[in-house]
């Protein structure tokens, strides 16, 4: 394969996560242009390597005046992935703040909040995130994806309408079912439902190499990765 005719990104669809690294590396030298560091992050989440996601980040953040919620949301992956839980809160708190993010105004920011809440069992983060998200869906954007996962973690539809809204196209239908299948396991967890929960983060990285471009897909694949283990005592570890 002639790695200078191929981009970063199908590089690390086809899973070359360390040729997408160096592609990146080498398009950034080439252009100034931040956007190949971006797609490196993804690369790096596969590899494992978080304290650099942490200062490419920040990187991003620094040269574009901390415009895009997608930055934040990487580098709060990053800490929550290394233990740093109130960093990684308060970074996607930030992130609420940027002026460019998702289709829908901002509800994937509000799904990872949502999440960190029930983590760490936090009512007051997670009655301020469902505020934030009720607040969210009254404005015109909302009706956009992932529009509807905000509806979910509300309650206001059931996980079988939140699948009628997932898109048909083949790419994006991978990608939403992602997240869909992430915000079902937030909801399986705080309804006490561990075993489903872990079932529905399976089933979030389990949609194809396209979905390695939502975030909510590394949160689901460290969680299944940190998942308890049962001992020939039945104890957990």
């Amino acid at each position: 394969m002639d790695y200078k005719e191929i981009s970063v990104w199908s590089l690390i669809t086809n899973n070359e996560f360390e040729k997408a690294c160096e592609k990146a590396d080498e398009e950034y030298r080439d252009s100034g242009n931040i956007f190949p560091l971006r797609n490196k992050v993804y690369a790096l989440f596969h590899l494992k390597k978080y304290d650099e996601i942490i200062s490419i980040s920040r990187k991003c953040i620094e040269a574009r005046n901390g415009e895009s919620s997608g930055d934040f949301i990487s580098l709060g992956i990053a800490n929550w992935i290394l233990g740093n839980v109130p960093n990684a809160i308060g970074i996607w708190k930030q992130a609420q703040n940027c002026p460019y993010k998702d289709a829908a105004g901002g509800i994937d920011t509000q799904v990872f909040l949502y999440f960190a809440a029930v983590k760490t069992h936090d009512d007051k983060l997670k009655l301020n995130t469902k505020r934030t998200i009720k607040k969210l869906l009254k404005t015109k954007r909302a009706i956009n994806y992932p529009g509807p996962l905000g509806h979910y973690l509300l309650d206001d539809i059931d996980e079988r309408q939140l699948v009628s809204y997932v898109a048909n196209v083949p790419i994006l239908r991978e990608r939403q079912l992602c997240q869909a299948h992430f915000v079902s396991a937030i909801k399986s967890l705080e309804g006490g439902s561990i075993e489903r929960y872990y079932r529905m983060l399976k089933a979030c990285i389990n949609h194809g190499s396209s979905s390695y471009l939502e975030q909510m897909y590394y949160l689901a694949k460290i969680e299944l990765e940190n998942k308890p283990q049962i001992t020939n005592s039945g104890l957990l570890s």
